[in-house]
């Protein structure tokens, strides 16, 4: 992919930090603000050993480090695995959805690449880079739990991550929810993870379709070997009676753990994060909400809860956090310094804006990364009752990165709005926004702080 050369950057070395998932590995390298320079991405071995995806890791990593010539700016890696770790020794420990309990992971790395390397709990980094540039960086008390091939949860107490006795805290997956039920990957029965991890929904679409049931998955995905998030999602947009159905049962038991936690640990937020939450959030938010907050002792008031804002990059950034950390750098005290890099929006006038000393005669939008994207109308269309209507589809595209603030510049009457799903999918990753005139909405972004995002309506 194209990407500025990372040694040039305003921010100086780099760090990598690599997502190591059950079904893909994603690799960042980033500046110490949070902002991705380049990321690289493979299919992690399927039904391999750990010495296969170890191969795979430091492959992934090679041709990252290679194609964005980042060898003497590269100063620290972070490693987010799934399973109980032991980070000082650098050793997977347990990892029940794949081979590589024992392996040996940090030393290989960082013999291989010569930078000190950081091994972390993948939900753990998944909600440490929350904290840090996403959805939580203004809550104290956060909960991170990301539905994958596993469930996996992260805890954070002012900004630090609790470890446990033995390193296992923050396992929610393995909170036993029905006693009997689904054999878990771990041994037990009817764990949080056998009811409602991706795993499980797969199972129990497959078992539906075994039983006799119809669904358009059998056009979508062909032998049904893989289910994608995005398959999933077209199959509930059409209302698939089986995929509704078991998505609803998995939405109900994440929604019961999430209040089991509240009451424990009574948080400021709780995340939810991975893909299938980024893809299906429109239909499993409302059911999670609503068991969320079914109690009768509080009345359902409590901590907040919403879906991740960084997306597929929470746990890659989580682990370049980390890898800060190892060497002794605080990254929540840099996370602002992304501001000096975002392009000025100026000269709006009818029918065009300059953006970054660039002349733009068509609506444009700024991600959170500073990047200035072309805004695609023929989107908008599909997604919204007009073009000044922005919906969900849309401004996952804008919004891609966690902005904390998503400023709108009306441009030409009518003015822009949000459609009812754009509210949502705004409000359930704490994203605030504000609808100017172009005029004030260019100042606004501007002067305004941290991370932020903006689009511009120019016709």
């Amino acid at each position: 992919m194209a990407a500025e050369k990372p040694g040039n950057g305003k921010n100086g070395k780099l760090y990598m930090g690599v997502d190591v998932g059950g079904t893909k590995m994603l690799a960042v390298l980033a500046h110490a603000s949070g902002k991705i320079v380049a990321r690289e991405r493979t299919e992690t071995p399927r039904g391999g050993t750990g010495e296969d995806t170890l191969a795979a890791l430091i492959e992934l990593m090679d041709r990252l480090i290679a194609d964005q010539h980042a060898h003497r700016d590269l100063r620290a890696i972070g490693l987010a695995v799934p399973g109980v770790i032991d980070e000082e020794e650098g050793v997977i420990l347990a990892s029940p959805n794949m081979s590589t309990a024992g392996l040996r992971v940090a030393e290989p790395v960082e013999e291989r690449f010569g930078v000190p390397v950081s091994l972390g709990n993948d939900v753990n980094m998944g909600a440490l880079g929350e904290k840090w540039v996403g959805a939580a960086s203004d809550a104290a008390t956060v909960i991170g739990m990301f539905i994958g091939t596993g469930i996996g949860g992260g805890i954070l107490i002012d900004g630090q991550l609790l470890a446990g006795a033995t390193g296992a805290a923050g396992e929610v997956g393995h909170m036993v929810m029905l006693p009997d039920g689904p054999l878990c990957g771990c041994g037990a029965r009817g764990c949080l993870e056998a009811l409602a991890s991706r795993t499980a929904m797969e199972r129990d679409i497959r078992a539906g379709l075994a039983a006799g049931q119809t669904s358009v998955l059998t056009q979508l995905a062909g032998d049904l070997k893989v289910i994608k998030s995005g398959m999933l999602r077209k199959a509930l947009q059409q209302g698939d009676k089986l995929v509704c159905k078991v998505l609803g049962d998995a939405a109900e038991w994440i929604g019961r753990a999430c209040l089991n936690l509240r009451f424990v640990l009574d948080p400021d937020m709780i995340v939810l994060g991975g893909g299938l939450m980024e893809a299906c959030d429109f239909y499993l938010m409302p059911i999670i909400e609503k068991a969320y907050r079914s109690d009768a002792m509080t009345g359902g008031s409590g901590g907040r809860l919403v879906v991740s804002a960084l997306g597929d990059d929470a746990v890659a950034l989580g682990a370049v956090a980390l890898a800060q950390q190892s060497i002794g750098k605080n990254p929540f005290a840099s996370a602002d310094k992304l501001i000096s890099e975002y392009p000025m929006i100026e000269g709006v006038r009818p029918g065009e804006v300059k953006v970054g000393g660039k002349n733009y005669k068509q609506d444009v939008f700024i991600r959170a990364d500073g990047k200035v994207k072309n805004r695609r109308k023929l989107l908008a269309k599909v997604d919204a009752p007009s073009p000044h209507a922005i919906g969900a589809a849309e401004l996952r595209r804008v919004c891609k990165g966690g902005p904390a603030v998503l400023i709108i510049g009306a441009g030409l009457a009518p003015l822009a709005s949000l459609t009812e799903d754009g509210e949502q999918f705004l409000c359930r990753r704490a994203i605030d926004w504000r609808i100017l005139p172009s005029a004030e909405a260019a100042e606004a972004f501007n002067t305004l702080k941290g991370r932020k995002a903006a689009l511009m309506h120019v016709s």
